[in-house]
C-alpha cells in the first residue's frame, strides 16, 4: 500500500494522540447491533480506535469488535451511527488510518499463536471499518500486578518466569515472519483465565529491519531509543527491551524513564542488584531483564534465542 511521508504520519499520530480522550464520546452505545453483533459496553478508547465488547448471537460467545476511528479526522453526529469527516481536510488522514486498520487487521488474521489474539472477520459498515477477534476474558498484565500489590503480595517466581517465557515464545513466533509489534507495554498483554499471557494491539507493527521516523508510536517508559529516533533500525532487540521494560514494570510497578532521558543520563538502578528482589527471584532472571532493557541496542540481546539461552536456570 502507498505510505505517507513522514512528517504527514507524525502529524497524524500527534493530533490523534492528543484526541484520544475525545473518542469515547462518540462510541455506539450499548446495545447497538453491528453487522449481526450486539455491543454490550466499550472496552476502550484511544487516537486511532474504539474497541467494544459484543455478543455473537450466533455463536453465542462475547467477541471484541475493533473500530476504525480516528478521532482526530471524524466524529459521529448526535443520534447517528455513521462516521463523518471533521472536515474535508482530513480525508487524507482518514483515508491513512483505514489503510493501517485493514493492515492490522491482515497481518493479525495471518498469525496463529495461542500468545496472539485470534482475527474472525472483518467488515465494513457506518461509513468505516471493523475486525472481529476472540475476547480475552482477563485482566492486563499491569492490572495483575497492581492487584497482587494491593493486597500486599508480588507475583510468584514460578508465575512470572511461566509468563515471561511464554510472552518471549510469542515474541519468536513473530520475529520468526519478520515482523515487530512495536508496541509491547503491561496494558497490551492480557492474562487468560488459565494464567496464559496474550498479545493484544498490532497496530504498530512493522517488518524488521526498517529505520525509525516521526511517525513511529511511543509508549514512554516502554519505547527503546531506537525507535524514535529518526533512522533508527529496528529489530527483535526493539521489541525485546519493549518486553523487558513491561517485566521490569511487573516486577517494580515503576516505569523505566523515557528512553530520550536514559540516552542524556540513565539513572535506572539494575535489577540484579536489588536485595529484595534478589530474595524473591532468581538473579539470571532479573540479570536477563536488565540486558535487555539496555539504552545501547547492541549491548542488548539480539533474538529471543539469545534471552532464552540466558535463562537456563
Amino acid at each position: 500500500m502507498d505510505e505517507p511521508s513522514a512528517m504527514t504520519t507524525a502529524a497524524t499520530r500527534r493530533s490523534a494522540d492528543s484526541a484520544a480522550t475525545t473518542s469515547a464520546a462518540y462510541a455506539l452505545p450499548p446495545g447497538s447491533m453491528l453487522h449481526g453483533f450486539r455491543l454490550r459496553r466499550t472496552l476502550g478508547s484511544g487516537g486511532f480506535g474504539i474497541t467494544y465488547l459484543a455478543e455473537d448471537p450466533m455463536l453465542c460467545r462475547p467477541v471484541v469488535i475493533k473500530e476504525n476511528f480516528p478521532a482526530s479526522a471524524c466524529l459521529r453526529r448526535a443520534g447517528s451511527p455513521l462516521v463523518a469527516l471533521v472536515d474535508e481536510g482530513r480525508r487524507d488522514s482518514f483515508d491513512w488510518a483505514l489503510r493501517n486498520f485493514l493492515r492490522e487487521a491482515r497481518l493479525l488474521a495471518s498469525l496463529a499463536h495461542p500468545g496472539i489474539a485470534r482475527v474472525f472477520s472483518y467488515f465494513s459498515a457506518n461509513n468505516t471499518v471493523y475486525y472481529v477477534t476472540e475476547y480475552i476474558d482477563g485482566p492486563s498484565a499491569a492490572r495483575l500486578v497492581q492487584d497482587y500489590a494491593h493486597h500486599g503480595l508480588t507475583i510468584p517466581q514460578e508465575a512470572f518466569f511461566a509468563l515471561m517465557v511464554r510472552l518471549l515464545d510469542a515474541l519468536d513466533y513473530i520475529h520468526d515472519k519478520r515482523l515487530l509489534h512495536c508496541d509491547i507495554k503491561p496494558d497490551n498483554i492480557l492474562i487468560t483465565e488459565e494464567g496464559l499471557p496474550v498479545l493484544i494491539d498490532f497496530g504498530a507493527a512493522h517488518e524488521q529491519g526498517v529505520l525509525s521516523d516521526d511517525g513511529y508510536v511511543e509508549s514512554p517508559g516502554f519505547t527503546p531509543p531506537e525507535q524514535v529516533s529518526s533512522g533508527g533500525r529496528l529489530g527483535p532487540m526493539t521489541d525485546l527491551y519493549a518486553l523487558g521494560a513491561s517485566l521490569y514494570y511487573l516486577l517494580t510497578l515503576q516505569c523505566l524513564p523515557s528512553s530520550r532521558q536514559r540516552e542524556l543520563y540513565d539513572t535506572v538502578e539494575p535489577l540484579e542488584g536489588n536485595p529484595r528482589l534478589r530474595s524473591l527471584y532468581h538473579p539470571r532472571i532479573l540479570a536477563s531483564i536488565d540486558r535487555a532493557i539496555s539504552p545501547d541496542p547492541r549491548a542488548r540481546f539480539q533474538s529471543v534465542g539469545a534471552w532464552i539461552e540466558a535463562l537456563r536456570i
